[in-house]
């Protein structure tokens, strides 16, 4: 007998991802049993948030987009298949075995990736809940590892060939506007957000700018790309747990790489810690998170001549790529929020934790101003003024 259940739920939106138990009609044991999980790629999930947070999106953007979407879908199943097929073994990262992968053609065939169980050793956490220092530093330094890997590796594997992606966030910069708003109407602090949103909101809708940072900001400044995850976020890393299921320090696995390319060693940091970390957690992470990071690299690379990054070029990257991903933070919010509300344990937690992604929320746009008036004023001046 074959069971399933959706473990995904709230957690990701360009698949769905079963966890399937198999039980034997021989077994002599509750514990004879073989669980491992199938990945179906599909919009369904991401649809339904959106529906929920009832965007303002005109019905002719919505129909225009559709044949963007399946090709899109299509594209990230097929990057993700050939990231497991291919450059896994090779980046030597934490991720999950994979036992087979099919593609996928809208409307035509079904893809599926087949892989291991890892609920069995490790757990998500919410967009909601926060993580410690400790947990940021081991995923700088798997950052690290996977870097050195990847600049070290046959370049002609990877060099150019997963570009597509670059944009994938980019194409949503002309709609953050209408996905934060709903945000800051419930969020009962209109005053606080207003002057930020009315300084900053042509720049943070600058599709111009969110492409420079993506596709661009890292070749100016002379840094040798990586190849990024590019959906950092808490439903797509998985922390180990003991024997009673308690979430530890150390990585299971990051998973959900559908959304890789090309691009530059600081993107996935800043996701990282814009959208997995409090004010206050990422804050204190930002005091010597690229420091800590260098001197990850020096160990891999084995001295600090072969490293191929300053840390002055490291910030400055950071920076760039701070920029976009404090929006995309933002912007995700409601839809988030609205996906996970029905499922808190009572009323007081789900307000809790509302609160807590406006005050995040907040903190991301104290930030971004600060920035834009010191380090990154030119950058303001050219994309927002």
């Amino acid at each position: 007998m074959v069971t399933f259940y959706d473990v995904s739920g709230g957690k990701g939106f360009l698949s769905v991802v079963l966890r399937c138990t198999v039980k034997f009609i021989d077994s002599i044991s509750e514990k004879d049993v073989y669980h491992t999980i199938l990945k179906v790629p599909g919009m369904e999930s991401i649809e339904e948030a959106t529906k929920k947070c009832d965007y303002d999106i005109d019905e002719e953007t919505q129909k225009k987009s559709e044949g963007e979407k399946n090709a899109f879908l299509e594209n990230s199943h097929k990057f993700e298949c050939e990231f497991y097929s291919i450059l896994a073994p090779l980046l030597d990262t934490p991720c999950p075995k994979v036992y087979k992968a099919l593609d996928i053609k809208v409307g035509e065939k079904e893809g599926v990736i087949h892989m291991e169980d890892l609920t069995l050793r490790g757990k998500t956490i919410l967009y909601f809940d926060n993580i410690n220092l400790t947990q940021v530093k081991c995923v700088i330094q798997h950052f690290a590892h996977m870097h050195y890997k990847n600049l070290t590796i046959d370049q002609s594997i990877w060099r150019g060939k997963f570009m597509k992606n670059q944009e994938a966030l980019a194409a949503i910069t002309e709609h953050i506007d209408l996905m934060i708003n709903p945000m800051i109407k419930s969020s009962k602090r209109e005053e606080d957000f207003a002057p930020f949103v009315d300084k900053l909101r042509k720049f943070y809708s600058n599709k111009e700018f969110a492409l420079y940072s993506t596709k661009q900001s890292y070749i100016d400044l002379e840094m040798p790309p990586v190849l990024v995850h590019g959906d950092m976020h808490s439903g797509n890393i998985m922390w180990a747990i003991d024997e009673d299921g308690n979430i530890q320090n150390e990585l299971a696995a990051f998973v959900d790489w559908q959304i890789m390319h090309e691009g530059s060693p600081m993107s996935d940091l800043a996701r990282f810690l814009t959208h997995c970390c409090d004010g206050v957690v990422r804050r204190q992470a930002e005091t010597f998170a690229i420091e800590f990071y260098f001197e990850c690299l020096i160990k891999e690379f084995g001295s600090k001549e072969k490293v191929p990054y300053t840390i002055e070029k490291l910030k400055k990257a950071y920076n760039y790529c701070f920029l976009t991903q404090a929006f995309y933070s933002m912007a995700i919010i409601q839809m988030l929020f609205l996906a996970i509300a029905d499922k808190a344990e009572n009323e007081s937690i789900k307000n809790a934790y509302y609160d807590f992604a406006i005050l995040k929320a907040l903190h991301l746009f104290e930030d971004v101003d600060r920035l834009l008036e010191g380090d990154m004023k030119d950058v303001f001046e050219k994309y927002g003024v």
